[in-house]
């Protein structure tokens, strides 16, 4: 139901513009690919990767975590040896 005091918008498609995929911080793809590279060095699958942020952090994906926590993660990752998250 629309407010009675506003005006209705019109469609004018002059002014729409591409929606580019929402980035929380501008480190993101940079970390979100060292976190696969990682991940494929440990032979993790996504599965494990999920029970692991949800273990960790209480999320299922990596976009639901903070600039610092997704950091984190990656060193977790880049410290971690053995092929399965659970030790």
């Amino acid at each position: 139901m629309m407010h009675p005091g506003f005006p209705r918008r019109t469609p004018n498609a002059q002014c729409l513009m591409p929606i580019e995929p929402y980035k929380p911080y501008p480190n993101f793809d940079n970390l979100i690919n060292q976190t696969d590279a990682e991940m494929q060095r440990l032979g993790w699958t996504k599965a494990q990767g999920r029970e692991h942020l949800e273990k960790y952090y209480g999320v299922r994906s990596r976009l639901l975590l903070t600039e610092d926590e997704l950091d984190n993660f990656l060193l977790y990752l880049q410290l971690t040896d053995t092929p399965t998250p659970n030790q």
